[in-house]
């Protein structure tokens, strides 16, 4: 499989009046075409930090980022300005957390596909531009003729399924989705998400799908990448309907116990002991140190080995098993 993006040794750290807060530490990973990459973890573990740093949103004067994010071989980094605007949206896209809440309440739909579509290829009639837009919207299953309402004419999922919509007007390869069915409801989420891996299987898009709610996800993801604390804890085959087929990092153990299980009249949820850490005050051990029910005594003060594989799980503990397991 050949790689659609490439994120290579990625750092961000927030400017703060206390000085520079280390947010994504050395994340390395591979977006593959034709996949979708599903990224979860708690509030706060990094994953909308990352989506941003992959599309060069964060402000220089807000955050400090090195590393390299790379698009076939041209790293976004190194683009200049006018580079850039004309490589998003063509190449990669970006469907924001609450993007349904964007859109511009004082232009209709159509206005929003004009200014999206016209901004990269002026030289489109208005006749062209309202086919484009029909044909948009009914790939993502809504009625054409609410091109002419407003967004506050239309509900949560039509106006997720707008934005949607504009992430696609221009065919991008890649596409970053950063928890697109926030505020939904369960019953429209799986709506929108069912038709996001169709859209993804006709256009052959990449897809990086980002979210807290790990069982949601890993049904339609391709790998899963799980987060924590800024870091990278595991990057694994999906389990499809059953996580728990595939061997995880205690982490991701925890996110598929914490899944709601019907049992009989009740629903067991089992929670991850502790709060995720105040990421300021990290040190040179695991992350979920504390959280942990399978630590040792080096977790605390020795740094997680560093992955690049396809597919990985940085702990200590596992490690230590495995090479127990091959003595043995």
């Amino acid at each position: 499989m050949t790689a659609a993006l490439s994120i290579e040794h990625l750092n961000v750290s927030y400017r703060t009046p206390g000085g520079l807060v280390s947010i994504l530490k050395d994340i390395s990973l591979t977006l593959y075409h034709d996949e979708i990459l599903g990224v979860v973890g708690e509030s706060g573990s990094g994953k909308s930090t990352l989506a941003q740093a992959i599309m060069r949103l964060l402000k220089p004067n807000t955050a400090k980022v090195s590393g390299r994010v790379m698009i076939g071989r041209k790293d976004l980094y190194a683009l200049s300005s006018k580079e850039l605007r004309a490589l998003r949206w063509k190449d990669v896209a970006m469907v924001f957390q609450s993007s349904m809440n964007a859109l511009n309440p004082v232009i209709s739909i159509q206005a929003h596909f004009f200014d999206t579509l016209l901004a990269h290829r002026p030289h489109l009639t208005p006749q062209e531009v309202e086919q484009r837009t029909q044909y948009l919207l009914q790939q993502v299953r809504l009625n054409p003729e609410i091109a002419r309402n407003y967004p506050h004419e239309l509900s949560g999922g039509m106006r997720q399924r707008v934005a949607i919509a504009l992430a696609l007007a221009l065919d991008p390869e890649i596409l970053i989705m950063d928890e697109p069915t926030t505020a939904l409801d369960v019953v429209v989420q799986r709506s929108i998400l069912n038709e996001i891996a169709a859209i993804q299987r006709e256009r052959h898009l990449s897809v990086v799908l980002i979210s807290h709610d790990f069982s949601l996800v890993s049904s339609l993801a391709h790998r899963m990448a799980i987060m924590y604390a800024g870091q990278l804890m595991e990057i694994t085959e999906s389990g499809g309907d059953d996580p728990t087929s595939v061997r995880h990092h205690p982490y991701t153990e925890g996110l598929i116990a914490a899944i709601p299980q019907l049992m009989g009249d009740q629903v067991h949820i089992q929670g991850i002991p502790g709060e995720p850490p105040n990421i300021a005050e990290l040190g040179a051990g695991c992350p979920f140190n504390d959280r942990c029910p399978k630590r040792l005594d080096l977790c605390q003060s020795t740094p997680l080995p560093v992955q690049t594989a396809k597919t990985f799980i940085r702990c200590h503990a596992m490690e230590d098993r495995e090479e127990a397991d091959h003595d043995g």
